[in-house]
């Protein structure tokens, strides 16, 4: 065996072991239970029992940030004060929780068809709590994002035509979404003759803006800190997560899943973020389980078809982070590379460079 394909087994053996060390992790998507009574009334609602942590977290949601948010419109004198207090509590507790959860409840149906009513209540009545319109969010990513596979101009919300390594091509970015997406997003539906999904998305933001002037006349402190603050800062984690995901593009393969994002192992996020680190497992089949990623990263891994970039203990936010603060030789020693010379910081920052498509 050459040093290469020593080197190419070694990596595979340690990928492998990364992911393993993500399948017996203790999850931690949740902070409480439903009441037994509770679950077992759910429980044949939903259409896959793997799905139970996700039910958990809206139920802890709906138990916590909803009271809060209308107690603070019953209490306009200290809206301002314990509005801050609110958002904080909200934010460090549930935020990259309650965002991918809603991101798996949208790719696959959390409850059945005879119940699909209760799908509507996470992406439209909980969503505004966290910065995100109502009903928009599945449009965005599942229909959007996920059909156009980061190919620029098709996809909205496409990493490829900027530097990537630039911060202020990702304020751009982020503003663009934060002010474009209104009117992009259902002009992207009538171009392509998708006219359900163009009267929905109007209907949906038309919706959101009549609940946030609603709200801004009964009481402007709460709706500052429950929905106009949240749009903003949410927006921008949004913006800055997928900038992450999609930020090493290769050239040569912009199409491939494997060339245009990469998966996080052994990192503590994947236990909060049901398993969101294996971004490019989930692009390769969008409706795969949450639960089986890692077991299907480490099938493809052992089949020698994981071609793609690597990163070992650490999640997105730390990859778009080092990248602006160019410690490219610390994201090549948590990489693990497929090939001797894949980990070197001279080949992230050429996937960096921005693509352009006749």
């Amino acid at each position: 065996m050459g040093f290469t394909s020593q080197l190419q087994a070694s990596t595979q053996i340690r990928a492998v072991a990364a992911a393993n060390a993500d399948l017996s992790a203790q999850r931690n998507e949740f902070h409480f239970k439903l009441p037994q009574r509770l679950e077992d009334l759910c429980l044949p609602l939903v259409q896959d029992k793997r799905d139970l942590p996700i039910l958990h977290l809206f139920f802890n949601i709906a138990v916590t940030v909803l009271p809060a948010s209308l107690g603070l419109y019953c209490l306009p004198t200290w809206s301002a004060i314990l509005g801050p207090i609110h958002l904080t509590a909200t934010y460090v507790l549930f935020l990259e929780r309650y965002l991918l959860a809603l991101h798996y409840s949208q790719h696959r149906q959390l409850f059945k068809t005879d119940y699909r009513w209760l799908n509507h209540v996470a992406p439209i009545l909980l969503a505004p709590l966290f910065g995100v319109p109502c009903g928009l969010y599945r449009l965005h990513h599942c229909v959007m994002h996920h059909a156009e596979n980061n190919w620029y101009p098709k996809d909205l919300s496409s990493t490829e035509p900027y530097q990537r390594d630039n911060f202020f091509h990702f304020l751009f970015y982020w503003v663009r979404y934060l002010v474009g997406i209104w009117l992009e997003l259902p002009l992207y539906a009538i171009k392509a003759r998708q006219w359900s999904m163009a009267c929905q998305c109007l209907s949906m933001e038309l919706l959101y803006i009549a609940l946030v002037v609603a709200l801004w006349h009964l009481n402007k402190a709460a709706t500052v800190w429950i929905l106009v603050v949240p749009l903003v800062m949410t927006s921008f984690a949004l913006m800055f997560g997928n900038w992450s995901q999609h930020i090493f593009i290769d050239p040569d393969k912009p199409r491939s899943a494997h060339g245009m994002s990469y998966n996080c192992v052994e990192f503590s996020g994947n236990q909060r973020s049901f398993n969101d680190g294996y971004h490019t497992t989930h692009h390769l089949n969008s409706k795969l389980h949450w639960t089986e990623l890692p077991q299907q990263f480490i099938l493809t891994t052992e089949q020698g078809m994981t071609h793609g970039l690597v990163f070992r203990s650490i999640g997105f936010f730390d990859v778009g982070l080092a990248v602006f603060l160019g410690k490219f030789d610390m994201l090549s020693k948590q990489l693990l590379s497929p090939a001797s010379n894949q980990g070197t910081p001279q080949m992230l920052k050429e996937r960096l460079k921005p693509l352009y498509h006749s």
